[in-house]
């Protein structure tokens, strides 16, 4: 869940993936998952956004969340797979 979609060309292709800009995470909480004890990873750029969407969701009562260590950045420094990203509006 990260701002950088509207930034970046590529994205890293999950299942189940939501892409919420931290400006409207919490506005949109609707598309949070609602069992509170599912596994959810967030993820931006460089890791900074998605530490904050993850205390978000904790104070939700979410229980079960992780940042992912380095974002986006460091997946693709490491040579893992990306996927295209949809066109914003």
């Amino acid at each position: 869940m990260g701002q950088y979609y509207f930034y970046q060309k590529c994205i890293i292709d999950f299942d189940n993936q939501v892409d919420i800009p931290l400006e409207e995470f919490i506005s949109m909480k609707d598309s949070w998952p609602t069992d509170l004890d599912a596994k959810v990873v967030v993820y931006c750029g460089s890791g900074h956004r998605s530490t904050m969407a993850m205390t978000i969701l904790w104070s939700y009562g979410h229980t079960n969340v992780c940042s992912m260590k380095g974002g986006f950045s460091t997946w693709t420094e490491a040579g893992l797979p990306v996927g295209l990203a949809e066109a914003t509006p």
